[in-house]
């Protein structure tokens, strides 16, 4: 079976959603670096000090720091995995060949006034780290949990995330191009339900 997957996809196009599901489906571990980065900023570790300046101004965080933290983490994880938005430059993905190929590049697709609207309504729960998007701002219980409190990320304000995409379009979305000439890619319609999205996934495996 497929069990070294890389999922790839702009900011707020469903990756951390589906990469749950699954990771689940496929009984792996999954890497997201996004979160990683914010557990070491939370933590105020040496990573997380050199990060959360990048972060804040909605910039890449530099290759070195990002690999240091996927090359410890894929020292305990070999037998299987699954990527959440790693790499996310051409350099990762040629340093990420060095240490594992991947099975397969799922790219989830979505354009960009799709995802400006995404983000107006995505939260994040304090307490299992869910992703999720809420029908009105009165919304405040995770209903992953049912106990963690639904809070704004704060790289999800309109101006850093604009940078972001501007980014994601200047050095990640060449991947598509880089893992396709590999006979690794796979695209996703990523506008459609996260159940659709799933679904046409796992159809891919």
């Amino acid at each position: 079976m497929t069990n070294h997957i890389l999922l790839l996809g702009p900011p707020a196009s469903g990756k951390g959603t589906q990469a749950r599901r699954l990771a689940e489906y496929l009984n792996v571990p999954c890497l997201g670096t996004g979160k990683l980065l914010r557990n070491e900023i939370k933590e105020s570790t040496e990573i997380g000090k050199i990060a959360e300046d990048f972060i804040n101004r909605g910039a890449y965080v530099p290759d070195g720091v990002i690999m240091t933290m996927v090359e410890e983490w894929m020292v305990d994880n070999q037998s299987g995995w699954l990527l959440d938005g790693f790499p996310r430059t051409k350099p990762q993905a040629e340093a990420l060949n060095n240490m594992r190929r991947p099975d397969m590049v799922l790219a989830l697709e979505v354009p960009q006034e799709e995802l400006e609207f995404r983000i107006t309504k995505r939260r994040e729960c304090s307490s299992c780290g869910a992703t999720v998007a809420v029908k009105n701002s009165t919304d405040t219980i995770c209903p992953e949990c049912s106990s963690g409190e639904l809070v704004s990320r704060s790289d999800d304000a309109l101006d850093s995330f604009k940078i972001r995409y501007a980014n994601y379009t200047e050095l990640t979305k060449p991947l598509f191009d880089y893992y396709d000439d590999l006979g690794m890619l796979r695209k996703v319609d990523g506008t459609q339900s996260p159940d659709e999205v799933f679904n046409e996934i796992t159809k891919l495996l």
